[in-house]
């Protein structure tokens, strides 16, 4: 092993495989090949003439490449990569069905794209959203708002179904807690799916294994003093955190931890966690107003490791730190070696940001016609349709860095 690593550090290119996912992918990446896909939209939320935006962007030269995953009217909300293929999702109105879209991309080309009704029984959907996609080797599950039929009363409701990409399945009657509130956020661990959403001060928190849901709202918030909407979620191997309206928590698959104290220390208690994001080593939490709620706000950086919160919004560009506009972050994506951000300023629009080093890095200009950045997510190509994560990258590279200093550990301090 001390051999291999060795070469690996005399060498241009590093193996990859991901210690989060505990996958050998068995193969070398080139990080001149990096892209980073964003999505969002130009237009206000709530107004008339929203329309969709995503852009391909190679980072060694920033040159841009426009796609377009739904004609008319819409927005991208999110999206996932399943291995080969990325799903981009939202709300569009590109053909006669009013309500979400399914864009599969393979890096070169599209793979398939229609409204989600064209796929399945997809009517308690209709007039919704997708707002997240999550992939678990066989299918995808996607989360977000319906304001179809689903013999409620409701007029909108919380929406989950699965998609292997010829097939959609309709799960939302499955949903607990059912309520008029959104399913922002899902993610996979190996074993489970782990499903947030809500909407301001309600919280809703489940997992589902692909056959049955294990509802953990009411456990959580009996551990979570502010338990409240749940807005991001992520795994780095060992446990879960979840963010929210006023919330940051752990969960290990057992048992909830609550970090809003040492967060709302720093932020003050109205913040609100908008994404969060694993690199190997460290996780990075940003916020801001929730997505699609137009209230005043501030962007806010902050990281959490073994060493505890560290507050880098101060290093944030002056347009994000003008109390006199409102900004936020939205999403986070990690493309190594840096932080890659998106969101919104006031006056300027879109935001699109790097960090790296200490530094933050404006690369708004890239996306100048976006209203708000919405969703991120970053990849390296090892051919015309064969794309690996960044963040294997990443755990590659922390791997190596951690068996040279001779911190090899079956069980590391957390995080």
């Amino acid at each position: 092993m001390l051999l291999i690593v060795t070469t690996l550090l005399i060498g241009t290119t590093v193996p990859v495989f991901s210690i989060a996912r505990g996958i050998p992918i068995g193969t070398t990446i080139q990080p001149q090949n990096q892209y980073i896909f964003v999505g969002g939209q130009n237009g206000t939320w709530f107004q008339v003439g929203q329309a969709p935006r995503l852009y391909k962007i190679l980072l060694s030269d920033y040159s841009v490449t426009r796609l377009t995953p739904v004609s008319s009217q819409g927005t991208v909300w999110g999206g996932g990569f399943s291995g080969s293929q990325l799903l981009v999702s939202g709300w569009g109105t590109d053909d006669a069905s009013y309500g979400p879209y399914i864009w599969l991309y393979n890096g070169a080309s599209v793979v398939t794209e229609a409204s989600l009704d064209h796929y399945g029984q997809a009517s308690s959907w209709s007039g919704g959203d997708i707002f997240a996609a999550s992939y678990n080797g066989k299918e995808w599950l996607l989360s977000g708002l319906g304001s179809g039929p689903l013999g409620t009363d409701l007029e909108n409701h919380m929406s989950l179904g699965t998609f292997d990409g010829n097939v959609f399945t309709d799960l939302s009657s499955l949903v607990p807690n059912q309520q008029d509130a959104i399913l922002y956020t899902n993610a996979w661990n190996g074993q489970y799916w782990l499903v947030g959403g809500g909407y301001t001060r309600n919280g809703v928190l489940f997992t589902f294994n692909g056959k049955a849901i294990v509802d953990l709202t009411a456990q959580a918030e009996s551990a979570i003093s502010n338990f409240a909407s749940v807005q991001s979620i992520a795994w780095n191997g060992r446990y879960w955190l979840i963010g929210g309206v006023g919330f940051l928590a752990i969960y290990d698959g057992q048992n909830f931890a609550d970090l809003t104290s040492g967060l709302s220390s720093l932020l003050g208690p109205g913040f609100t966690v908008n994404a969060i994001a694993w690199n190997g080593d460290e996780w990075m939490l940003a916020g801001g107003s929730p997505v699609a709620q137009l209230n005043p706000s501030q962007a806010w950086v902050v990281t959490y490791s073994r060493f505890g919160f560290v507050n880098l919004s101060r290093s944030l560009p002056p347009s994000l730190s003008n109390t006199a506009q409102s900004s936020s972050i939205l999403t986070i994506a990690f493309a190594y070696p840096s932080w890659i951000f998106g969101g919104y300023s006031g006056l300027d629009g879109g935001m699109l940001l790097s960090y790296q080093n200490g530094s933050f890095k404006d690369l708004s200009y890239l996306v100048n016609d976006m209203s708000y950045v919405i969703w991120i997510w970053a990849g390296v190509l090892k051919s015309s349709q064969h794309w690996f994560p960044s963040f294997a990258f990443a755990s590659s590279a922390a791997a190596i860095q951690c068996i040279v200093s001779l911190c090899v550990n079956k069980n590391p301090p957390r995080p």
